[in-house]
Formats: C-alpha cells, structure tokens, sequence
C-alpha cells in the first residue's frame, strides 16, 4: 500500500516551524482508497519562509502498511533551501535517508548520486519520495512527525 499527500504546508519563522497535510492512504496493486491520513510536523532549528510539497510513502509488505495505519511518529533531521520552484534539499530521518534533491521545478527535480531504475531501500518497512511544488525558505532543523490515519 501507500499513503499520498498532494499537498503538504509548511512553514516556520525563527526558531520553530511546522507542517500540515491531508492524504489518502491506498491499498496497491487494486489503487483502492481505504482511508485518510494527516500529517502533522512540528520542528525546530534554523528556519524562516514556507514551502508546499507533495509527499507519498510506500510500505515494504502488508505489516509494513498495517503498523503505519496504527498510528506512527517519526524523528528527522534536514536541510534545505526553496525559491520559488527551484529546491535543494538533503534529510536523515526514521523513515529513511534521502541523498542531496536538487530541481528547478517539479518536474525537474533529481536525487545526486541517483542509479538509474535502481531498486529502493525501505527502511522500516517505508520508504518515502517529497517534490517541493514551491516556496520562499531555508531551514535546518530537527523534526517530529506525527501521522493519524482513519481507516474507512
């Protein structure tokens, strides 16, 4: 299954920020939508401005999906910088590490060191894909995340 988040806000003045998205979460291969989801993140660090972007989370196997839908808070850490479309981002979290992601726009945006139609790593079971839709930020934070998943 996954989870998708068309749209995800965030944004952060000082020293505090945060993040707030609804999705659907769907069972795969059958793209049936079983329930909703919210994100919540709350972060602190280094950060001034907003920012939108899409997120989707896969799960490795049906307890992956299962132990997501009870309920999950994860810990990351992140750098990055948005202007307008353009992004460049790098983050280590609970969820898995994503490498540098650099783009001028949406369509344009590449993870540095990328193997083409290379597998992916899950970690815990998850493994997550954000696209920057656009902005005005820099941040370096640390961050909790919260996601609270109604099943239909």
């Amino acid at each position: 299954g996954c989870a998708a988040f068309s749209s995800v806000a965030k944004g952060g003045i000082f020293i505090v920020g945060g993040a707030y998205g609804k999705g659907s979460v769907y069972k795969l291969p059958a793209e049936e939508v079983v329930g909703t989801v919210e994100l919540i993140q709350a972060c602190g660090g280094w950060v001034l401005g907003g920012e939108v972007y899409q997120e989707i989370i896969f799960f490795q196997t049906e307890a992956d999906f299962t132990r997501f839908t009870e309920g999950n808070f994860e810990f990351g850490a992140d750098a990055k910088v948005v202007a307008l479309t353009a992004a460049a981002s790098t983050k280590a979290t609970t969820m898995g590490n994503q490498g540098i992601q650099v783009g001028l726009s949406a369509d344009d945006t590449q993870v540095a060191g990328s193997i083409k139609n290379a597998v992916p790593e899950y970690t815990k079971g998850m493994k997550v894909f954000t696209v920057t839709l656009g902005g005005l930020m820099y941040q370096a934070t640390i961050s909790g995340q919260k996601f609270n998943v109604t099943m239909k």
